[in-house]
């Protein structure tokens, strides 16, 4: 089955304006995604899962910025950067058990991902987009009827400009402007986002132009709210809230709630699982990749639940 999750530009509201002042505000929960005929909560079966990223002739961007964006904002998510809540089995603090490898393709076409294939991929989408044009980057995990995860896929909307209104940015501190006031999005912060649904999370809302019933429930067992731009409400201090704001790098930390999302998919062991992608890099954060490489052991352990899987799409 095939699940699609996006996120989409937001603007600045005053709702947003006056909650920045006031300070920010936690969380109030995560959101477990959930395959569609079983509901039952979706998850990597193994302990990490390596991502490999096609420019497709992206140049709003070097490829060295695209590397270290993409590599940080699956490093937010991982082991080395998120504790979770409580202690530890010898009292200290623990850490989900699950890590995401990001590559850059060195060569190859880009792969065609209408179907599983049990790889990863980060597509720059500079030529067609094919999605709701507010979506500024789209997640499509395919799983099997248990909710194990069989294969997940980012598309970025980087067509040009003229034709969808903004930039992509690193919006590092101290990032120059965009030349005549051109929007920017945070690259960064964008993929923080996709990279939740790729481990298996939803939006902290309901979007109800798009989203099929039934709206879902929080790990509190409330129903989530709707999806209001500018809304004032604990939920939309999450990463996984359903937009970012333009030029804003401000949802590149993961929020409380966040963090413990992760954790409760991936809890903590005592020993951290071997994930035997985890090669020495580029010493940029984003190992090299020549054409289409074998995704290596993590994903061979899903690949025999190919055969029953079909296809859903998310955003």
């Amino acid at each position: 089955m095939t699940w699609r999750g996006a996120v989409w530009r937001g603007t600045i509201t005053l709702a947003l304006v006056v909650a920045a002042v006031a300070g920010p505000r936690p969380a109030r929960a995560y959101v477990r995604a959930v395959a569609d005929t079983t509901q039952l909560p979706v998850f990597w079966p193994s302990p990490c899962a390596v991502v490999t990223v096609y420019m497709d002739g992206f140049t709003q961007l070097t490829s060295d910025e695209v590397a270290k964006s993409i590599a940080a904002a699956a490093q937010a998510w991982s082991p080395d950067v998120v504790t979770c809540p409580g202690t530890g089995a010898d009292g200290g603090p623990s850490h989900p058990s699950f890590e995401i490898i990001t590559q850059l393709a060195s060569g190859g076409p880009t792969p065609d991902i209408t179907g599983s294939d049990g790889k990863n991929s980060i597509i720059f989408r500079t030529t067609t987009w094919g999605h709701d044009a507010t979506a500024i980057a789209l997640t499509t995990r395919n799983t099997d009827p248990s909710g194990r995860i069989i294969d997940a896929d980012i598309e970025v909307n980087a067509l040009p400009s003229y034709q969808n209104g903004y930039v992509w940015a690193n919006l590092d501190p101290g990032a120059p402007s965009a030349p005549g006031g051109m929007i920017q999005m945070d690259l960064q912060t964008a993929l923080t986002h996709e990279f939740g649904h790729f481990l298996g999370l939803g939006h902290t809302c309901f979007n109800t132009a798009i989203d099929a019933p039934p709206r879902p429930v929080d790990d509190q067992g409330q129903p989530v709210p709707d999806c209001i731009q500018g809304a004032d409400i604990p939920e939309a201090r999450a990463v996984m809230w359903y937009q970012v704001e333009p030029d804003s790098s401000n949802k590149r930390v993961l929020t409380d709630d966040d963090a413990r999302g992760v954790c409760a998919i991936y809890p903590p062991t005592s020993t951290p699982a071997a994930c035997e992608a985890n090669l020495p890099d580029d010493g940029c954060g984003c190992r090299a990749a020549g054409g289409r490489p074998a995704a290596g052991g993590a994903l061979l352990l899903a690949l025999g639940c190919l055969a029953g899987a079909r296809r859903r799409r998310s955003t």
